[in-house]
Protein backbone atom coordinates (compact mmCIF):
# COMPACT_ATOMS: atom_id res chain seq x y z
CA UNK A 1 0.00 0.00 0.00
CA UNK A 2 2.83 2.20 0.94
CA UNK A 3 4.41 1.82 -2.80
CA UNK A 4 1.58 1.79 -4.54
CA UNK A 5 1.06 5.78 -3.20
CA UNK A 6 4.64 6.85 -3.44
CA UNK A 7 4.11 5.49 -7.12
CA UNK A 8 0.89 7.83 -7.54
CA UNK A 9 2.90 10.88 -6.14
CA UNK A 10 6.14 10.13 -8.25
CA UNK A 11 3.89 9.99 -11.42
CA UNK A 12 2.23 13.29 -10.45
CA UNK A 13 5.09 15.08 -9.73
CA UNK A 14 6.30 13.92 -13.05
CA UNK A 15 3.42 14.77 -14.76
CA UNK A 16 2.93 18.07 -13.31
CA UNK A 17 7.13 18.69 -14.30
CA UNK A 18 6.57 17.50 -18.19
CA UNK A 19 3.26 20.55 -18.46
CA UNK A 20 4.77 22.96 -16.93
CA UNK A 21 8.06 22.66 -17.92
CA UNK A 22 6.74 22.71 -22.08
CA UNK A 23 8.37 18.76 -21.62
CA UNK A 24 5.82 17.44 -24.54
CA UNK A 25 6.60 19.74 -27.08
CA UNK A 26 2.99 21.42 -26.88
CA UNK A 27 4.00 25.23 -26.39
CA UNK A 28 6.06 25.03 -29.29
CA UNK A 29 4.00 23.74 -31.84
CA UNK A 30 0.95 25.83 -30.86
CA UNK A 31 3.19 28.81 -31.51
CA UNK A 32 4.00 27.92 -35.08
CA UNK A 33 0.75 27.29 -35.99
CA UNK A 34 -0.74 30.33 -34.45
CA UNK A 35 0.83 32.33 -37.66
CA UNK A 36 -0.65 32.48 -40.12
CA UNK A 37 0.42 34.42 -43.19
CA UNK A 38 -1.69 33.47 -45.99
CA UNK A 39 -2.25 36.92 -48.37
CA UNK A 40 -1.14 39.24 -50.32
CA UNK A 41 1.28 42.39 -49.55
CA UNK A 42 2.51 45.10 -50.80
CA UNK A 43 5.44 47.69 -50.44
CA UNK A 44 3.38 50.62 -48.59
CA UNK A 45 1.34 53.78 -51.07
CA UNK A 46 4.75 56.03 -49.87
CA UNK A 47 7.55 54.24 -51.44
CA UNK A 48 6.84 55.30 -55.21
CA UNK A 49 10.23 54.45 -56.76
CA UNK A 50 9.84 50.95 -56.77
CA UNK A 51 7.03 48.39 -55.94
CA UNK A 52 7.14 44.68 -54.57
CA UNK A 53 3.71 42.45 -54.45
CA UNK A 54 4.37 39.41 -52.53
CA UNK A 55 1.54 35.94 -52.45
CA UNK A 56 1.74 33.64 -49.66
CA UNK A 57 -0.34 30.41 -49.33
CA UNK A 58 -0.21 28.42 -45.73
CA UNK A 59 -0.99 25.17 -44.86
CA UNK A 60 -0.07 24.32 -41.12
CA UNK A 61 3.49 25.28 -41.33
CA UNK A 62 4.41 24.94 -44.82
CA UNK A 63 3.94 27.64 -47.00
CA UNK A 64 4.06 28.29 -51.03
CA UNK A 65 5.18 31.95 -51.79
CA UNK A 66 5.48 34.17 -55.11
CA UNK A 67 6.11 37.54 -56.29
CA UNK A 68 6.95 40.58 -58.81
CA UNK A 69 8.94 43.32 -58.36
CA UNK A 70 9.59 46.44 -60.87
CA UNK A 71 10.12 49.95 -60.80
CA UNK A 72 7.19 52.93 -61.12
CA UNK A 73 8.42 54.13 -64.20
CA UNK A 74 9.12 50.79 -65.95
CA UNK A 75 12.90 50.99 -66.20
CA UNK A 76 15.23 48.00 -65.11
CA UNK A 77 14.51 44.42 -64.03
CA UNK A 78 11.43 43.39 -63.28
CA UNK A 79 11.74 40.12 -61.70
CA UNK A 80 8.92 37.76 -60.76
CA UNK A 81 9.65 34.79 -58.72
CA UNK A 82 8.07 31.72 -56.68
CA UNK A 83 9.67 29.70 -53.65
CA UNK A 84 8.66 27.54 -50.37
CA UNK A 85 9.43 27.42 -47.06
CA UNK A 86 7.94 26.70 -43.41
CA UNK A 87 6.76 28.65 -40.61
CA UNK A 88 9.48 28.20 -37.68
CA UNK A 89 9.17 27.93 -33.85
CA UNK A 90 9.54 31.40 -33.45
CA UNK A 91 6.66 32.38 -35.74
CA UNK A 92 9.12 33.88 -38.67
CA UNK A 93 8.02 32.52 -42.55
CA UNK A 94 11.34 31.26 -43.58
CA UNK A 95 11.68 30.08 -47.73
CA UNK A 96 13.44 29.58 -50.45
CA UNK A 97 13.29 31.28 -53.71
CA UNK A 98 13.89 31.38 -57.55
CA UNK A 99 12.80 34.52 -59.73
CA UNK A 100 12.47 34.69 -63.08
CA UNK A 101 16.00 35.64 -64.01
CA UNK A 102 17.24 32.37 -62.48
CA UNK A 103 18.90 34.41 -59.33
CA UNK A 104 18.16 32.27 -56.24
CA UNK A 105 17.86 33.19 -52.46
CA UNK A 106 16.47 33.06 -49.17
CA UNK A 107 13.65 34.86 -47.45
CA UNK A 108 12.20 35.73 -44.17
CA UNK A 109 8.90 37.39 -43.47
CA UNK A 110 8.17 38.28 -39.51
CA UNK A 111 5.33 40.33 -38.19
CA UNK A 112 6.06 43.40 -36.79
CA UNK A 113 4.47 46.05 -35.16
CA UNK A 114 4.65 48.66 -37.94
CA UNK A 115 3.87 45.89 -40.85
CA UNK A 116 5.31 42.72 -42.02
CA UNK A 117 9.61 42.79 -42.53
CA UNK A 118 11.09 40.63 -45.52
CA UNK A 119 14.73 39.91 -45.63
CA UNK A 120 15.60 38.63 -49.36
CA UNK A 121 18.99 37.13 -49.65
CA UNK A 122 20.63 36.01 -52.99
CA UNK A 123 23.09 33.06 -52.96
CA UNK A 124 22.90 32.82 -56.76
CA UNK A 125 23.23 35.61 -58.53
CA UNK A 126 22.49 35.65 -62.70
CA UNK A 127 21.06 38.95 -63.26
CA UNK A 128 22.21 41.92 -61.43
CA UNK A 129 19.68 44.34 -62.37
CA UNK A 130 17.08 42.34 -59.95
CA UNK A 131 19.15 42.49 -57.12
CA UNK A 132 17.89 46.20 -55.87
CA UNK A 133 14.75 44.05 -54.85
CA UNK A 134 16.37 42.10 -52.66
CA UNK A 135 16.64 43.61 -49.38
CA UNK A 136 14.92 44.30 -46.23
CA UNK A 137 11.52 45.67 -47.44
CA UNK A 138 8.72 46.91 -45.17
CA UNK A 139 4.77 45.14 -46.32
CA UNK A 140 1.32 45.69 -45.65
CA UNK A 141 -0.90 43.25 -45.64
CA UNK A 142 -3.80 44.08 -48.50
CA UNK A 143 -5.70 40.86 -48.40
CA UNK A 144 -5.90 37.57 -46.91
CA UNK A 145 -5.73 35.72 -49.71
CA UNK A 146 -3.51 35.84 -52.20
CA UNK A 147 -3.86 37.66 -55.51
CA UNK A 148 -3.84 34.63 -57.52
CA UNK A 149 -6.46 32.62 -55.96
Amino acid sequence: MHRHRFMQSRFIGVLIFVIFSGGLGIPAALGAETTHYTGHYETPASKTDWSFSLDITQTGSKATVSFSASMADGSGAAPDGDGEGKVDKAGALRFTFTDSFGNQGTGILVAGKDGYHLEMNVSKTVEPRALLFYQDILLVKKADKPSSS
